[in-house]
């Protein structure tokens, strides 16, 4: 078993093989976002990656970033190498390089299939968070029947209420290289006490924008003369849309904001053709499930953090 602190490009390429094969038997991808993006990012303290090979392969992966007093990982095993201690061993490399300097290991099971929780019940960890992704179609949204002056470019409109701003706010496509210490001013207190959402960087923001996928124009923001409110950061790949982060600032929380933002990156996404739209909120965030369950969302599919104490 082999650590490195950054990996050269043949092995992100053969850890993301082992993903894909992961994938196909699995139903689902095995990594999510901030890992997959931290395979090709240099040496940073704290984040740590864990391979097993065999031969010219790779087929075990684990990545590790110590957050605080804490650390989070994922891992993933070969389908063709499961059921042989791999696993075990993988994690107990990890545990061995954190143990010296936290008190407890949160790693994200996607899926909650029941193989994976049956393994990390038995290496004594507990359920502590539950990620929902929501779907639906567009078709047949009830949309506003009209929108605040100066937005709605070919958004569509229905018989639902208007969609409605606060007199002095304003929404705005994002501004490259203008908007971005802002974003993060409300995106830090939107976000708060999310463990990880509210902790992005400017290099975090940087690697997004970088993606294929950004385009400003589906990142919208709410503004007065004070200043950024909110935002609706909409997300297209492979012809499904997703509602990838919706952040209100505390000053504006409360004022139907969030709702507005809402239904203006779907109208965006919608009147570029998207009829597909997916989103992600935490099982205990009950006024955001609220929300989305009220405009048609429907779970298809459920996360689960394990933590184990250390």
């Amino acid at each position: 078993m082999a650590q490195h602190a950054s990996l050269p490009g043949r092995d992100i390429h053969r850890i993301v093989t082992m993903a894909h094969r992961c994938e196909s038997a699995d139903g689902i991808a095995p990594f999510n976002e901030q890992t997959t993006l931290a395979l090709s990012r240099g040496a940073a303290p704290g984040r740590m990656h864990f391979l097993v090979r065999q031969d010219d392969t790779v087929i075990a992966y684990a990545g590790a970033e110590v957050v605080g007093d804490g650390a989070e990982a994922e891992l993933a095993v070969d389908p063709d190498h499961r059921g042989r201690g791999v696993g075990t061993a993988l994690l107990a490399e990890v545990t061995a390089w954190l143990e010296a300097e936290i008190t407890q290991l949160r790693v994200w099971a996607h899926g909650d299939r029941p193989d994976s929780s049956a393994f990390a019940a038995s290496r004594g960890f507990e359920r502590s968070r539950v990620l929902f992704q929501f779907a639906r179609g567009l078709e047949g949204f009830a949309w506003p029947a009209a929108w605040p002056e100066g937005i709605g470019r070919n958004w569509p409109t229905g018989d639902a209420p208007n969609a409605v701003l606060r007199p002095g706010v304003r929404l705005r496509p994002f501004r490259v290289g203008a908007d971005e210490a802002s974003w993060l001013r409300v995106n830090a207190a939107a976000f708060a006490a999310h463990p990880e959402q509210g902790r992005w960087t400017a290099a975090d923001l940087a690697a997004r924008e970088a993606e294929t996928w950004f385009d400003p124009d589906g990142l919208i923001v709410a503004e007065d003369d004070a200043g950024m409110l909110g935002f609706h950061w909409t997300k297209v790949e492979h012809g499904v849309g997703e509602v990838y982060v919706l952040g209100v600032d505390p000053r504006a929380q409360g004022t139907g904001l969030g709702r507005t933002l809402t239904l203006a990156g779907l109208a965006h996404l919608a009147a570029h053709g998207i009829r597909q739209v997916d989103l992600y909120a935490d099982e205990s965030n009950t006024k955001a499930v609220n929300l989305y369950r009220s405009q048609g969302f429907e779970v298809v599919r459920t996360d689960v953090q394990w933590t184990r104490r250390l």
